[in-house]
This record gives C-alpha cells, structure tokens and sequence, in this order.
C-alpha cells in the first residue's frame, strides 16, 4: 500500500457511495464477489426536515467509495488542520471498504494531474469512454455557504498551495483516480458498480461544484450517498452568533438530506461488519481557529477560540494554555475561550476520567503595537555585511537561481514590496536565508519594521502548486544576540512588528531572514518601512 509522497502533504476528502440506478442507466454487471451488506440511511423530509431512516441491502462489490479532494494544503489554516484531523479516519474507512470489495477512487481534482504515470490514474485514462446519462433530474436549493475561512477576524488570504493529497492517505495498488464525470462513469461501467458513497471535505463546493461530485452522478443514475461522519463542510466562524466549523457542517449534511441524497454513518456501518478497530484511529479536539507552531493564528487585541469532539459523543474536553499535557484534571472546556495573549493550547477529550481520541494542538501569536515609522530607512544606508541565499567563495555571494543581493525599496526580485495584501514604498527585499547588517550610529534609540513573506507568489495562478511553501522566521540581532524574532511567516499573513530597543553602546544590528525548517523553497521575504527611530536632539 503506497502513501501519497511528501512534495506535498494534504487537505479535502470526498468518500461516494452510490446506490441502486435505474434500468436505464445500470452499469454493465460485475462477476460476483464479497458479501452483501445492509446500509442504514438517514433521509429528511424536504418540507419539514423531519428525519426518516431506511435500509438498504447492496452487494459490497457494487459499492464505489470516491475520495475527493483530499489535499495536503488549503489557504485557510483552519481547514488545512480540519482535513489532518479527519484523514486517519477515512484512510481506515478506505482500507475497510477495499477489504469489503469495493471500488475505492481518490479525485484530488485539481492537482490529478500531478498523478501521471501513477498506474491508479493511467488506467483510468486507458478505459473506454461514452456518454454519461442525464438519467435523474436534481433539484437541490442553494446550500449555506459560510465564506470558506474559519479563521475569524484576521481572515486567511485565498491562494492555492495544495499539490498532492494528504500524505496520510495510503492509494491502493487497485485503486483508480478519475477526475471527470465520463471517467468515474466509465469506471462504474467496467465494475459494474451502482452505489457511490462520498466522504470528504468542503462538501458544498466539491460535491456539488466538482464533475466527479455527488450531484453529478446522481445526475447519472447512480444511488449516491453522503457519509456524514467522514465530511466537512467549507468553512466559517462567527464565535459572536455561536457559528462554528462544525455547526456549519452539520446544517450542510441536513441540507443534504432533505434535498439531494441520504447519508450513513460509515465508521458504524463498517463496525457492524466488523471492520473497523477504534484503537487505530486518534481523532484529535478541533480547534478553532487552529492555528500551528509552523503556520500560527496571528492576533490583535483578542481571539475567540472554540473547542470541539463532536465524534466523541459524551466527553468531556480538557485543556491547558501553557503547552503542558491537558489530563483529567485540567480545566474542562464549557464555553468558548476568549485569548489575549501568545498562547500554546492544548487539548484532549476524556471519557470517564480516560482520554479518548488524540490531541488537539495549537498555537496563537498576538501582534504588538503598530511601530512608528523610521527615521533612518535601511534602504538609505551601507551595510557593513550582506550575505543571502545561495553559494559563498572567496567572501563573494554566488546568488542561487534567480534571487540576489538585498534590493531596496523592493522585492528581491524587483516588484513592489507587498505582505498581507498591501503595498509599501520603502524596505528591503530579500531571499531567506539572508542577513544584512547595519552600524548603530549616534542618535539610534529602536529598530522598527513590518515584516512578512512577499506575496509576487500569488500573482502565478494565485500560487498554484507553491503557495504552501514559502514560511520564513524574521529575527533582530544586536551585536550577536537575538533581541527579538517572529512566528513562521506564511504568504499573505499579517506583517510581524517589530520595534525593538536599542541598548546604550551597542555597535551593530543584524537583520536576518530564516528558513523555517521546512526549506527554502519559494522564501522571497520582506522588511517593509524597516529603520531606524532617532532619539530627538
């Protein structure tokens, strides 16, 4: 069983099955193969919304379990962690369903063609095409839509990062990876499939928007079916009106089940069968918003965050805001959490004085003040040392690829200085990593800067295939030690401000930029209004 490579780990899920079709539209038949098995499906009233059960008995190999869009990024921070959060468990619901005998297709959409010569995706291409059926007409109401950000009041920049599925979702060496209406239809008909069961993430976009999508399919003939507990809708956030990712999920499944298609419950479907191991799966709380240690929730003033284990029926849910282990006895969460300082939450759900699930882990940077605008701008002056991103012979830098030396007033590559959608006149550009280095001269009282990953990356196809990359850590060094750095900077975060004191005899400051951990990919970094504020004479 092969996992997804690291070039990028991922984000969005859609799980299909698909019920009995209409004669007219019934796929060739399958050679008889595995058990049968009974489905529970929840149904609603359209006008009443009043929830109706039913069963259903299908042969598991006629049974298609569609993943779509299972990314390893979004642009929204909180998504990107809502997606790591449900990934084990539909890999285990994946690895059941193949077990079952059914047909399990992964559609990472957009980034399928990042899948060539894969065998899942090149047979898919070799199939016999035909024309898809419009065998049922669907009428489905819009659905709510919150925005897509679950980040609050500082909202998470739209740009594209994701190039591959998440790297916690093992591809089956029988697995297939369609990306269109005709490729999944022509999948069916070669396995005779008639059900499609779709788990998966942002569910109102990709299963109503998206070819291979739950509505299209429908369309086709296929009985399909939404699994509610393997889904999550687009996001949003309001904690002011008690709106949350998971509220926003819930209204969407129920919007589902009164006006297009039923859902089950998969992991209790499969636990019937007995196929499915609570041990091997560590769901973690969801936090909201869930900022990282590599890609934090950057604050001002305050920040409402909400706590959640709604897998977990029945525990209880408790935390610690110093980065120690939350155990039994921590404070149990009861209502939202309002922050107002830098802070390293943690998170466990607990049933009966024993923890059930995993962690939930997040980090949360509060911005300082604005600082003053500089006296002295770095742009204007002569560095004692400047070094960056590439080879160094003989004392002089041998720029890699197509950085170079620090630039003033603009990017490194020579566009207008621009961090969290805003543009500045004056700074300096650079490639991390990357350190220039200035003399404190008479009258320096503090060094003060605005500072963050240059944002040229969106310009390309709103940062198609790269836009997770770039993350660089700013830090002010005076005479050798650190007097002040910042989180991870991420594209189209808000600036890091930085105004930092300037100790009485003090020679020099260093302005240094650092890749992050992760690499250098893509670090175009920026010190924008960056200076210095002279004391009055």
């Amino acid at each position: 069983m092969a996992r997804i490579p690291r070039p990028t780990p991922s984000l969005a899920l859609c799980l299909v099955s698909c019920l009995a079709a209409p004669a007219a539209a019934q796929p060739a038949p399958a050679p008889p193969a595995g058990p049968r098995i009974e489905l529970t499906l929840l149904e609603r009233d359209p006008a009443t919304g009043e929830p109706r059960e039913s069963r259903e008995v299908v042969e598991a190999a006629r049974v298609g379990v569609v993943a779509v869009d299972v990314w390893n990024w979004h642009w929204c921070k909180t998504a990107t962690m809502r997606v790591d959060a449900l990934v084990p468990r539909i890999d285990h619901a994946l690895e059941a369903a193949r077990g079952l005998g059914m047909t399990v297709m992964l559609c990472p959409s957009d980034v399928v063609e990042n899948y060539v010569g894969w065998p899942q995706r090149e047979r898919v291409l070799a199939l016999p095409t035909e024309a898809v059926p419009d065998a049922v007409a669907v009428d489905c109401p819009p659905v709510p839509d919150a925005g897509g950000c679950a980040c609050g009041r500082i909202r998470c920049g739209p740009n594209y990062g994701w190039d591959a599925m998440h790297p916690g979702l093992r591809v089956g060496p029988d697995d297939w990876m369609p990306d269109t209406r005709e490729e999944v239809w022509a999948i069916c008909r070669e396995r005779g499939l008639t059900h499609l069961v779709y788990v998966g993430f942002h569910t109102q976009v990709c299963l109503l928007g998206k070819p291979m999508g739950l509505r299209a399919m429908k369309r086709a003939g296929l009985r399909c079916i939404l699994a509610r507990d393997m889904t999550d809708a687009h996001p949003g956030y309001d904690p002011a009106r008690g709106f949350t990712p998971d509220l926003n999920t819930t209204q969407v499944v129920e919007h589902f089940e009164r006006h297009l298609a039923p859902t089950i419950d998969f992991r209790r479907e499969l636990a019937r069968m007995g196929r499915w191991d609570d041990a091997a799966v560590a769901e973690p709380v969801r936090v909201t918003p869930w900022g990282t240690a590599a890609r934090p929730h950057l604050f001002e003033d305050d920040v409402t965050v909400t706590l959640a284990a709604p897998l977990e029926p029945g525990a209880e849910i408790r935390y610690t805001l110093d980065g120690s282990a939350p155990g039994p006895s921590s404070p149990r969460y009861d209502a939202p959490l309002v922050l107002t300082a830098s802070t390293r939450l943690r998170s466990a759900a607990f049933r009966d004085g024993r923890r059930v699930g995993g962690e939930g882990a997040a980090a949360f940077e509060r911005l300082g003040p604005l600082p003053p605008a500089p006296d002295v701008h770095v742009g204007d002056l002569v560095p004692l040392r400047s070094v960056g991103f590439g080879h160094t012979h003989g004392g002089e830098v041998r720029y890699s690829g197509d950085s170079g030396p620090p630039r003033a007033d603009r990017s490194n590559r020579g566009d207008p200085i621009r961090i969290d959608r805003r543009t500045f006149e004056r700074g300096l550009g650079v490639h991390a990593p990357c350190e220039v280095v200035y003399a404190v001269e008479p009258g320096y009282r503090r060094f003060v800067a605005l500072v963050g990953v240059d944002e040229r990356i969106v310009d390309m196809s709103h940062g198609s295939n790269l836009a997770r990359y770039p993350s660089v850590v700013f830090r002010v060094m005076i005479d050798g030690r650190e007097a002040a750095t910042s989180p991870v900077m991420r594209v189209q975060s808000p600036a890091w401000r930085f105004d930092v004191a300037i100790p009485a005899g003090a020679r020099r400051v260093g302005l240094v930029a650092m890749d992050a951990g992760d690499g250098n990919r893509e670090d175009w970094a920026d010190w924008a209004e960056a200076g210095f504020v002279v004391a009055p004479e």
